[in-house]
């Protein structure tokens, strides 16, 4: 029997995946992107009838690393500039084969 393990020794996606949790930041990122339409920045007009309706805007994850995983996601769904982010990615410790893959899945 083989395994995925054994599968993927020998490739060049030698890098660790995300975890769980990184994988739930993605999403969430990504979904949020699909309830602002496109859009990073709500309108004014937005933000008040939503303000009228009770809807809270969305608070910064807890965690630096992934609020940063979380706003490269948005970022790249919008096709806004993430060269500030890829670097920042990498100092909080994610490997750049991690944030490539990421990026594509975000695309």
């Amino acid at each position: 029997m083989t395994t995925a393990v054994a599968i993927r020794t020998g490739t060049d996606a030698d890098f660790p995946p995300l975890s769980p949790l990184e994988w739930k930041v993605v999403s969430l990122a990504i979904r949020e992107a699909g309830e602002d339409g496109g859009a990073g920045r709500r309108s004014w007009l937005t933000r008040l009838v939503g303000s009228a309706a009770g809807l809270r805007p969305r608070l910064p994850l807890a965690d630096p690393r992934l609020e940063t995983l979380r706003r490269f996601v948005g970022q790249v769904r919008d096709r806004a500039d993430v060269s500030d982010l890829g670097p920042r990615l990498i100092e909080l410790g994610f490997h750049p084969g991690q944030i490539s893959a990421v990026a594509m899945l975000a695309r």
